[in-house]
């Protein structure tokens, strides 16, 4: 199931995807547990995160998210560049490092996943849109896969 390589984060208010579970199914995103990101979440838990790459493939995954504070949990995934985005308080605490209480996980169940995937070269998708417009018929440049809870619980239940 192709969920693409990590996210990379644009600021420090986005997460960053850090990890997959079950089986590749389901997302881990570190946190900073004091912004408004996971007041929302507490609120509304249903989310849909997309990605996208350079050849235009992508996937929608909608889900589920909860907030994970558990210090162990923390510390499997951490990774010393979340000090770039919390900072260091000064206190001794709130260092950026694995014991910093703000750090948290955000875990996303999936229960659908959506993506687009190309086969094709670009020479082999410009013959198709070509071949779209001669023929006036919609250009066949990527495969759509829509993937159900069922099928997802079978690929967690493989891990």
């Amino acid at each position: 199931m192709p969920i693409p390589d990590p996210y990379v984060a644009k600021n420090k208010d986005e997460p960053s995807l850090d990890e997959k579970e079950g089986n590749g199914v389901d997302l881990l995103f570190h946190t900073n547990t004091e912004s408004g990101k996971t007041d929302d979440l507490d609120a509304h838990s249903e989310v849909n995160v997309g990605f996208i790459n350079n050849s235009g493939e992508w996937a929608s995954i909608s889900g589920t998210a909860n907030i994970e504070t558990d210090r162990e949990r923390v510390r499997k995934y951490y990774s010393p560049s979340l000090k770039a985005w919390l900072g260091d308080l000064g206190d001794g605490k709130h260092d950026g490092g694995p014991e910093d209480p703000r750090i948290g996980i955000i875990k996303i169940k999936s229960n659908t996943i959506q993506y687009s995937a190309n086969g094709a070269t670009m020479v082999g998708q410009a013959i198709e849109v070509a071949k779209g417009m001669v023929t006036g018929q919609t250009a066949n440049v990527n495969k759509l896969r829509h993937i159900e809870e069922s099928e997802l619980q079978q690929w967690r239940s493989k891990a």
